[in-house]
């Protein structure tokens, strides 16, 4: 088992998976070597699962593909609306692969008819790779639909209802949303009964993320606990005054009822991953004690770790699973070292016991002081413990971390666990039972009382949420020195002897420089220029001492969608950039300047370059100036010219480096640039995006770029870059990189010398970032 899990794990940071052929020879070296090295053995083993259970997810016969296919599958999530457009998600239902495998798409469908979780249609659909936007510290939705067993996306041409049959589940979900309607903590209330998470606002997930509360509305081992604690008791507690018995008849038929329920609410759960774990760990342990068979906590532990990744191989590409198995492992570690004796006493509490022993509150002293020593203590350690370490490894999910999540779980982790959950439990059963009895009863107070315990923990959340200070943005570089120097303390305190704490203390040595090199202006001679990848659009990044200039900022459609937030202003936070000195816009079309009032919003000094008549902004006339040592030179146009001629184009310089960023001038705006000496460059942006009607050989040549960069989109309906165009600068000697194939492309210049990384071949080159494509022929929308 442990051979197995290790190798399971460390299989995501391989840059690919063996191939199909090789499995029959891992298969024979197992079962060669299992007997004196089973680790090895267990290795191989998982080797050849997590390759064959990716093949299988993957694998979708394109021998007749063309440009649509028909699927039959089954609704299983509906995602969002976005006015007459839905998302949502399909399991597919073939004969081929067992139901275990559930492989999943994520479809759009424009003007649907009333879907609902549990149908099952047969679609004609337009399938699409899950190729997403690849940028450091930006949301990788790849990784995120594969551990969801999403292989694919498409949209949806048009569909036939097949049948209306839907799970327990589903049926639950659709009488509960209604009854829970009135309530103003229906999503909450909805997440903690059945998992259900549809119903919260952006403004909720705010609250969740600010706080560190977001695993009490996750159900996981808290909630699965707390049902099978009251399950036991009840129980018991019947057995014992209608069947008293001295045996462990009763303990046994407790325990199986408290098996159940965990069990129950699991399946309400939807057995996501953090519930898989906490039910194999309740499972395990029920079952150690029914066999009346020893296990350790840690044993328990492997077993559930085992069983999650038989079960799902890819679980580990998913951020609960690593916070809920940390999560673990800190509960025990901390139980094994803060309860050693049952009492431990210090001097001053041995002086107030002498004190108190003739007097009457002996009793009430002692039972207090055990309280906390055993109780109190034990959760104050954990609840510290858990913000710090998964407070660290959530930075590094999600680029940042809740500072105020310690104190407000110590008070809202106690209050649902004994009075928040029990009763929306009870809520939920009495309401089952209301549904299965057919008797008219009016469920509009039913879930009154529970949701009126849920009333102090949302003013909690809403105005902890508001603290200026509750959240903490934090760059891989500060996540890195943290976790080495908490490592380097917590080893140094391990160690008694002078020189092994010499050695761990050398752990806090990147800390310190960090923070010398933070907080001591130094010029630094390297600096960076990063496109992003924003899709079918345009955004970049100069970068130098913790400074940036953002030339263009990518697309934005209607209210709620900004490549600006989701891509810009994380990417910025990733690198510790807390300064935006410049804000270049190179013309008016959306997908070059439609997050201008994001980044404004979250950088209200910045000076902004532009034609626009924006107040206070320097116009695009060609004039120069230094931006840290770097020579800034604006090169056209010499005129207000409307469209993509009449982009701002930008050539930064230093040292012997330079880059020039075009913007979307065309062929006339390239020719007037000709004569003008300043253009030639080392680096260049790609004239729109690689159109036909740009990157002309004698522009190509004025230039003289040793590397050009495509700000294009993955299958963009364009087409762009044009082979054509790509086959010019190859046939001259060019490099060239797409940021939709490559990801977010990092140039960094230094003294002397230039180098370039890729998202997907340098910073991240795991084989579930790569390019997924079902053929040759696939559609270039």
């Amino acid at each position: 088992m442990c051979g197995f899990c290790a190798t399971i794990i460390s299989a995501m940071l391989w840059p690919s998976l063996p191939q199909l052929a090789t499995l029959p020879l891992f298969i024979m070296l197992a079962m060669v070597v299992i007997r004196h090295t089973p680790v090895l053995a267990g290795g191989l083993i998982a080797l050849s699962w997590i390759t064959t259970f990716n093949a299988l997810l993957m694998s979708w016969d394109t021998s007749e593909y063309v440009d649509t296919i028909v699927v039959k599958g089954e609704i299983i999530s509906l995602v969002n609306s976005n006015g007459d457009w839905i998302s949502m998600d399909i399991m597919l239902i073939d004969s081929i692969l067992p139901h275990s495998l559930a492989r999943k798409l994520r479809l759009s469908w424009s003007k649907p008819p009333k879907v609902e979780v549990g149908q099952q249609w047969l679609l004609t659909i337009r399938p699409k790779p899950i190729t997403s936007l690849l940028n450091q510290g930006g949301f990788n939705q790849q990784k995120y639909l594969l551990s969801k067993h999403i292989f694919a996306k498409g949209k949806v041409i048009n569909g036939q209802l097949i049948s209306e049959n839907s799970d327990v589940r589903a049926e639950l979900i659709k009488q509960l949303k209604p009854a829970l309607k009135q309530y103003p903590s229906q999503d909450l209330m909805l997440a903690l009964l059945v998992g259900d998470k549809s119903l919260m606002t952006n403004n909720r997930w705010l609250q969740l993320k600010n706080t560190g509360t977001g695993h009490l509305f996750a159900i996981s081992g808290l909630h699965l606990s707390v049902a099978c604690f009251w399950g036991y008791i009840l129980c018991k507690t019947m057995l014992f005054q209608l069947f008293a018995n001295q045996g462990r008849r009763n303990a046994v038929i407790a325990m199986l009822v408290c098996a159940f329920t965990a069990i129950a609410y699991a399946y309400l759960a939807g057995f996501s991953v953090s519930t898989q774990r906490a039910l194999i760990m309740l499972l395990a342990y029920l079952s150690s004690w029914l066999f009346t068979r020893f296990s350790s906590s840690w044993e328990r532990l492997l077993y559930a770790l085992f069983i999650v990744l038989l079960i799902d191989p890819l679980s580990p590409l998913s951020a609960s699973f690593w916070l809920s198995f940390m999560a673990l492992v800190v509960i025990l570690v901390t139980i094994s070292s803060c309860l050693p004796t049952p009492l431990i006493k210090h001097p001053s509490e041995e002086v107030l016991e002498d004190i108190v022993a003739q007097t009457a509150f002996t009793s009430s002293y002692r039972f207090l002081l055990r309280a906390v020593q055993q109780w109190f203590i034990p959760f104050w350690a954990i609840q510290w413990r858990l913000a710090l370490i998964l407070g660290l490894l959530q930075a590094s999910f999600f680029a940042g971390t809740s500072i105020i999540s310690v104190a407000v779980n110590l008070l809202l982790v106690p209050w649902f666990s004994f009075v928040v959950i029990p009763l929306a439990l009870l809520s939920l059963m009495l309401f089952i039972i209301g549904l299965g009895s057919g008797v008219e009863i009016d469920f509009t107070n039913i879930f009154w009382l529970a949701n009126q315990t849920l009333e102090p923990a949302i003013f909690l959340l809403d105005n902890a949420s508001k603290v200026s200070f509750a959240w903490l943005n934090l760059s891989n570089q500060w996540i890195a020195v943290l976790l080495s120097a908490m490592a380097g303390l917590w080893f140094f305190r391990q160690f008694r002897n002078i020189y092994w704490r010499i050695t761990f203390g050398v752990m806090l040595l990147p800390m310190i420089i960090l923070i010398f090199q933070k907080y001591v202006n130094e010029q630094n001679q390297q600096w960076k220029v990063h496109m992003l990848d924003v899709g079918q659009g345009m955004s970049v990044v100069i970068e130098s001492n913790g400074r940036a200039i953002v030339y263009d900022t990518g697309a934005s459609f209607g209210a709620s969608f900004s490549y600006a937030e989701r891509v810009v202003l994380p990417f910025l936070r990733e690198k510790g950039i807390s300064q935006v000195d410049y804000l270049v816009i190179s013309h008016a079309d959306n997908d070059h300047a439609g997050g201008v009032g994001v980044v404004m919003a979250a950088f209200p000094n910045t000076q902004v370059i532009s034609d626009d008549s924006a107040k206070g902004a320097i116009d695009c006339r060609p004039k120069a100036f230094m931006w840290q040592a770097i020579k800034l030179e604006i090169v056209a146009p010499t005129f207000v010219t409307a469209g993509n001629n009449g982009s701002c184009v930008i050539r930064l310089s230093k040292a012997g480096n330079s880059i020039l960023l075009t913007g979307d001038i065309e062929a006339a705006a390239e020719l007037a640039l000709l004569s003008d000496k300043a253009i030639v460059s080392q680096v260049m942006s790609a004239p729109h995006h690689g159109s036909k009607t740009s990157s002309s050989l004698g522009f190509i040549n004025a230039v003289a770029p040793k590397l050009v960069l495509f700000p294009a989109g993955f299958n963009n309906r364009y087409g762009f870059p044009k082979e054509d165009v790509v086959a010019r600068y190859h046939r001259l000697g060019i490099e060239t990189l797409t940021t939709g194939e490559d990801g977010q492309l990092s140039v960094i210049f230094k003294h002397g010398s230039v180098d370039y990384y890729t998202y997907r071949s340098d910073f991240a080159p795991f084989w579930y970032n790569q390019v997924f494509r079902f053929g040759e022929n696939e559609n270039p929308e």
